[in-house]
């Protein structure tokens, strides 16, 4: 495990409700996925799916039906204690290329849909100096707070060899319950992502008091394992709705393809539901599966036994060349 002056934090309350540390929110999302928001959240709310993530610029996108079905589906998953986070929606509005989605549009989404937990509208401007870059997140923080039903969570866009530095100011500043990067910041690769996890880790655990980092767009399952064993904590990803996981192995495969893996006992049960809707049931399964074998390595204190099972012999290696103060 990781060396360092203050224990990584097991847990996290959340609109008093307490889950888990490292957790994985899986994200409804319009971009590079088979089905509505809708649909998805209905899985997710029919399992009653501890924690998920969805776009405040797809829910501002839906009509006036879908708008209302999905209302009553989150004030349902609030009420059963599912931990609801909404973001910003500037993936989906870079991605469509639509340049008139706005924060006054996000905050009209923050007043009107029932969450706990809720990205600050972010803001990519690497030209400005360290200052302004602490400045303008602390601005907008504040300002979402006012119209959010839940905490918000900054989050911050850096070049990575600024994130250290950058990212311990800005929790000196706000406190935060929980801090946000996207992980494709973090450098090109995942050992170099994963040293980057470890410095920044290594700069909040100087903090008084454990400040959870969460890495957006991480939801590959190796990935996860190799930055929750560096410091991060939470994460959000599209993997369980784009591809078929193997259980043995935590690789992905085409979404196409669960086919080539034997359902459980359980899931044969309900094999009769349609195809894609049985494959994401498998997935958020396996990813239930999965955070809580990596919790348990933590509290075990058995990690390291997870990681030679799953990762390939040349990757191990190269962790524990690069990162001997965590991989031993």
């Amino acid at each position: 495990m990781i060396k360092n002056e203050i224990n990584r934090k097991m847990d996290i309350c959340i609109g008093g409700t307490f889950f888990s540390l490292p957790c994985f929110f899986p994200s409804i999302s319009t971009i590079k996925t088979n089905l509505s928001p809708l649909e998805y959240l209905k899985i997710l709310t029919a399992l009653e799916h501890p924690l998920f993530l969805i776009s405040a610029y797809d829910l501002y996108s839906c009509n006036a039906k879908q708008l209302k079905l999905i209302k009553r589906l989150l004030e349902n998953a609030v009420n059963k204690k599912q931990i609801i986070l909404i973001d910003s929606g500037n993936y989906e509005s870079y991605w469509k290329n639509d340049k008139k989605w706005s924060i006054e549009k996000y905050r009209e989404i923050l007043k009107s849909i029932p969450h706990q937990i809720a990205f600050c509208y972010d803001v990519f401007k690497w030209d400005i100096n360290l200052q302004e870059i602490i400045n303008n997140i602390e601005d907008e923080v504040i300002k979402s707070q006012s119209f959010s039903h839940g905490t918000i969570v900054p989050i911050l866009h850096s070049p990575k060899e600024l994130f250290p530095k950058t990212i311990a100011k800005l929790v000196d500043r706000l406190n935060p319950l929980i801090i946000a990067i996207p992980e494709r910041e973090l450098g090109d690769g995942v050992l170099e992502r994963a040293i980057n996890v470890f410095k920044i880790r290594k700069e909040l655990n100087k903090k008084l008091q454990y400040c959870p980092l969460h890495l957006l767009g991480t939801g590959n399952p190796l990935s996860i394992l190799i930055y929750s064993i560096c410091g991060a904590d939470s994460f959000d990803g599209l993997e369980w709705c784009q591809a078929t996981i193997n259980y043995d192995t935590g690789l992905l495969y085409h979404f196409q393809q669960r086919e080539f893996f034997k359902l459980d006992q359980k899931l044969q049960e309900i094999s009769d539901i349609p195809y894609n809707q049985l494959t994401l049931v498998y997935n958020l399964k396996f990813y239930n599966i999965w955070m809580n074998k990596i919790n348990k390595g933590f509290l075990n204190n058995n990690i390291m036994d997870i990681v030679d099972s799953y990762l390939p012999n040349q990757m191990v290696a190269l962790l524990k060349k690069k990162l001997p103060e965590v991989f031993r």
